[in-house]
């Protein structure tokens, strides 16, 4: 096996476990039991933006898996499909981020820190709404029979998920707008 091959499976396990260590001390920000401000998915970013999608698709689900594995994921797990959905699928989702990597590269190249930032923001956004689209669509599905009464399904998956993505989002594109100093040196992956 490369050395390249086993830096790239160390990086995207030890991220993922950065991921969930953050998840579980993170836990704490939240408002009620879902709307979530946490910056868990940066790790999931990082590695995304230096490895691209397909290691940040391992990883993502890597994080899935711990949570399962660990119990954590024990109070949001109603049945096996919904548990598949939105700890494997979901959390694997995070990768699309990886879509930016070319611009990210193209802008560290050239030295331009804005575009640098603009484009791990865009990836920010891209991978936080692929996993919430997955948990909005599963809300329905799944969690739709505990919305209050007289209130859609859509509506209240809509409320419930689109609340965790916002502030979630916000925090993530927050600390890696605080990362920014460090992004040419963070996504470097030869040295």
């Amino acid at each position: 096996m490369k050395k390249t091959n086993i830096r790239l499976l160390a990086e995207v396990s030890l991220f993922a476990t950065l991921a969930y260590i953050l998840d579980v001390f993170t836990q704490p920000m939240q408002i009620g039991p879902w709307i979530s401000y946490s910056f868990k998915m940066v790790p999931i970013f990082i590695v995304t933006f230096r490895w691209g999608t397909k290691a940040g698709m391992l990883s993502g689900f890597l994080w899935g898996l711990l949570q399962i594995i660990t119990g954590q994921a024990a109070s949001g797990f109603l049945n096996l499909f919904q548990g598949f959905l939105e700890y494997f699928v979901a959390f694997s989702l995070i990768g699309f981020a990886g879509f930016v990597k070319p611009a990210i590269d193209s802008a560290r190249q050239a030295h331009q820190r804005i575009k640098l930032l603009i484009f791990s923001m865009l990836g920010v956004l891209i991978g936080t709404l692929s996993r919430y689209i997955i948990h909005f669509i599963a809300g329905i599905i799944f969690w739709g029979s505990y919305a209050p009464k007289g209130q859609s399904a859509v509506y209240y998956s809509f409320y419930i998920n689109g609340s965790s993505w916002l502030g979630e989002t916000i925090a993530c594109v927050i600390v890696i707008w605080v990362l920014s100093p460090f992004m040419y040196r963070l996504l470097d992956t030869k040295n």
